[in-house]
């Protein structure tokens, strides 16, 4: 029994070459196929690891540029600040010379009114 077995697989194996879905034979594999193959494979590495450098590169531009930015807008941020600090001190001094002057009127119309009252 295992003998036919043997003999059935050994048979089956022998009438059936490489073939394709189609029955037709397939091509055998060459050195050089193999070679084009490899080529072809260090050709699209290359390629990816070219394009991965751009990338990188794209990246840190990009990264540049976003950092020059951030400075700018942090100066400019820094600039705002001290003439908003420069506003308020001129609002504190403002607001102080006018009711100085505030007071200085009213002394002033006080001693107008105590005047026009003794005549």
């Amino acid at each position: 029994m295992a003998l036919e077995w043997e003999e059935e697989l050994g048979s089956g194996m022998e009438k059936a070459p490489d073939l394709d879905r189609e029955n037709r034979p397939l091509p055998l594999v060459t050195s050089d196929f193999v070679k084009e193959s490899f080529s072809q494979i260090l050709s699209l590495h290359e390629e990816i690891v070219a394009s991965k450098d751009a990338q990188i590169q794209q990246l840190r531009e990009e990264n540049h540029f976003l950092k020059e930015s951030l400075l700018s807008v942090q100066k400019l941020y820094d600039e705002d600040r001290e003439l908003l600090n420069l506003l308020k001190k001129e609002i504190f001094d403002l607001q102080e010379e006018l009711e100085f002057t505030r007071r200085k009127y009213k002394m002033m119309w006080n001693q107008a009114i105590e005047n026009y009252a003794k005549k």
